[in-house]
């Protein structure tokens, strides 16, 4: 009886190998985000980089140059229905603008880890465009030289329509590609930083 009573009484013994083992802790890292970029850095940094499609650009570096484009576009336009010779230095600065444009847009998928094949396809589609509308342009030189509004300008983009339809219809599907490609760019292009490096260097964010 006092036996029982005394392996009764008698505490478990302790058996660490019949117990699973815990995983010890994963150290986290601490991260903090460098401070957004103001608008003058960012039209300057994008400028500078004008044909650097390497490395990463966050989203304040890209959306405040696209505002810039955006302000200035709209500008020249307003402008030009004043004073239609401005029309010209509209178009110039959209054909300076799309190179820039494009790098920045590269840099920025690069921040959020997608390829620049999105943007290639765009860029392919922006020649097209280009291309087509030069050529309709092209056929009715002699007169564009007497355009003095935009109104003269729509008439000779109208006959030269009537004289190249399967160039019109080249402008209009490269125009309405290039619009599904910007959408989804900018839908890719408003993700936040990968944090850390990725394959096309660091985060330009997160430090």
């Amino acid at each position: 009886m006092d036996m029982e009573q005394n392996q009764q009484s008698q505490p478990p013994v302790f058996n660490p190998q019949g117990q699973a083992q815990q995983p010890a802790p994963q150290y986290q890292p601490r991260v903090t985000a460098s401070p957004m970029m103001d608008p003058v850095t960012a039209v300057k940094t994008c400028f500078k980089k004008y044909f650097d499609f390497k490395g990463r650009a966050r989203r304040s570096e890209f959306w405040w140059f696209v505002l810039f484009d955006v302000v200035v576009s709209s500008a020249l336009t307003f402008l030009a229905g004043l004073v239609p010779v401005i029309s010209y230095v509209s178009l110039l600065f959209t054909l300076v603008m799309i190179i820039p444009l494009l790098s920045a847009l590269t840099r920025r998928l690069h921040d959020v880890g997608r390829s620049a094949v999105w943007v290639v396809i765009l860029g392919m589609f922006i020649l097209a465009y280009y291309g087509a509308f030069a050529a309709l342009i092209g056929s009715n030189i002699d007169m564009l030289a007497e355009v003095t509004d935009l109104m003269g300008l729509a008439q000779v983009m109208a006959d030269s329509v009537q004289k190249a339809p399967m160039v019109a219809t080249v402008l209009v599907c490269s125009s309405l590609g290039a619009l599904f490609f910007v959408v989804l760019n900018v839908i890719f292009a408003v993700f936040d930083s990968k944090w850390g490096e990725n394959k096309y260097g660091p985060s330009p964010k997160y430090r």
